[in-house]
């Protein structure tokens, strides 16, 4: 167990051999740059490798206004009774306080895009995630972060299509 900066104990796991600090209450989310409407994913869960399985990555962003020092990335693993695929996002690399990560979804029957998050990094070189969304909830997934005041989204991914 850690404390943050904000005062919240967070539990530290590895999940798919990335170093994750996580929050062990759930966090409200709350709108960040750029307008996007906030969702409340506070009731979604957490990747945990003990209840993960087949967790891999989906796409890496590495911006080079970041100077590849962070990496975004959304993951997809098999976390439901029933196998259902879900998507997180973590933010790992040379992070420090400020930098973020988030998840935007995208409703079925249509948009806006909604974000889960963001979730910040605490201390320098932690590794930081959003909980996770269940595929059938959500028509699309994309993984976003902010390092150095700059933010920036992977590509919109299709969540039932690999």
């Amino acid at each position: 167990m850690v404390r943050t900066r904000h005062g919240r104990t967070t539990t530290v796991i590895v999940a798919a051999t990335v170093l994750l600090a996580l929050p062990s209450s759930s966090c409200a989310a709350s709108a960040g740059p750029g307008g996007d409407r906030p969702i409340d994913c506070r009731g979604w869960s957490w990747p945990n490798p003990h209840t993960v399985k087949n967790a891999r990555p989906v796409y890496s962003l590495t911006s080079g206004k970041w100077g590849n020092e962070v990496d975004v990335t959304l993951w997809r693993g098999d976390a439901g009774a029933r196998g259902e695929w879900h998507y997180w996002a973590t933010l790992t690399g040379r992070t420090r306080p400020g930098d973020e990560v988030w998840l935007d979804v995208w409703p079925p029957g249509g948009g806006p895009w909604h974000r889960c998050g963001p979730f910040p990094v605490g201390r320098d070189g932690q590794a930081v995630s959003s909980p996770m969304a269940v595929w059938r909830d959500f028509t699309l997934v994309k993984a976003c972060g902010r390092h150095d005041d700059f933010s920036a989204c992977g590509r919109d991914k299709g969540a039932m299509v690999d």
